[in-house]
């Protein structure tokens, strides 16, 4: 698991799932968001870089106060390959599951 801070790469990442929309929308638009001031707080979540298998979108563990409040825990993820997105998921440094949140997502197969 890697979060991903560098500008740079975040601007590689828009850019590589823009050529694959529709599928990767929700953590499209996520990344855009990062990009462009990162107004909800979010973060970039990888399995490896820059080969990824799976990208998960999240909010920084500091800006949700309540952990029953999934309106405000939005996680979005985009995966090629299965079970390298449940490794991620099962991460407990990925996903908090002690707490409520929504999860969207999709693959290049659905």
């Amino acid at each position: 698991m890697l979060i991903l801070n560098c500008s740079s790469k975040l601007q590689l990442l828009e850019g590589m799932l823009r050529r694959n929309l529709p599928k990767t929308l929700p953590v499209c638009g996520a990344v855009m968001h990062i990009n462009r001031g990162n107004p909800a707080q979010h973060e970039v979540v990888v399995d490896t870089w820059p080969e990824f298998k799976v990208v998960l979108t999240r909010p920084r563990m500091e800006v949700v106060k309540d952990s029953r409040d999934y309106y405000t825990n939005v996680h979005a993820a985009f995966y090629w390959d299965k079970d390298a997105c449940q490794a991620l998921l099962e991460n407990t440094e990925a996903i908090d599951w002690g707490r409520a949140f929504q999860l969207q997502g999709g693959s290049p197969y659905t």
